[in-house]
């Protein structure tokens, strides 16, 4: 099958490792990216659990240390299992809490204990109002209005927790830089000690734990 368009990818990618301009956060880094998503027989485009695993299986034997996943889906035993080989090899999983505006019906893969799952919030440090909420929800970040990257077409603004993830998954690969040894546990015990509270007091269902204000300290 042919493969999905690369817009969504792009746009996620350049939040993490794009040009100043293009409001990039680690410019200098390296990326990979894999992409789950596919054009079915009608050309639909939609994702694929399978690719999904793949794409998680090479970015494993590339050593890569952070994967951030701007997706969310059901929940998959397969995938789920899969995830839990990744967490024994010390890969760190952040993803999008998703937009399906539900408090009921968590989205996957952030919603696993291995995962590290992020909402968005905007002007005023409101919440995305189709962000997702729940207890599996961990931090928030920017991802309402954010002015992205599109393939081929310059730049437009688009919101969504899929651009909220990479801010904090750029922040978990500085504190992995600092000490490769982190679990996915102490790596939330770390962010969390300098987090901007944002709804109730304490971890919440909106917000998780808050924003968290770490700006990146690069050397």
């Amino acid at each position: 099958r042919r493969p999905g368009p690369a817009d969504h990818g792009t746009a996620v990618a350049a939040i993490m490792v794009g040009k100043p301009e293009w409001g990039g956060l680690l410019p200098g880094a390296g990326l990979k990216a894999a992409n789950m998503f596919e054009k079915n027989k009608v050309g639909r485009v939609v994702d694929s659990s399978v690719a999904l695993l793949k794409s998680i299986n090479w970015l494993a034997k590339k050593k890569v240390k952070v994967i951030n996943m701007s997706v969310a889906g059901g929940d998959n035993k397969i995938v789920r299992r899969a995830l839990d080989k990744v967490k024994k090899k010390r890969m760190i999983l952040v993803a999008a809490a998703g937009n399906w505006g539900s408090a009921d019906r968590p989205a996957y893969p952030a919603a696993y204990k291995e995962v590290v799952a992020v909402t968005a919030f905007g002007e005023e440090r409101r919440v995305y109002s189709k962000a997702n909420r729940g207890q599996y929800i961990d931090f928030a970040a920017p991802g309402v209005q954010i002015y992205t990257a599109v393939s081929r077409r310059g730049g437009r603004v688009q919101s969504g927790t899929s651009f909220a993830s990479p801010y904090v998954a750029v922040l978990v690969a500085l504190e992995l830089a600092r000490d490769s040894k982190r679990s996915v546990d102490s790596l939330r015990k770390v962010l969390r000690a300098k987090v901007v509270d944002l709804g109730d007091p304490g971890k919440d269902t909106v917000f998780g734990w808050g924003f968290i204000d770490r700006p990146p300290a690069c050397r």
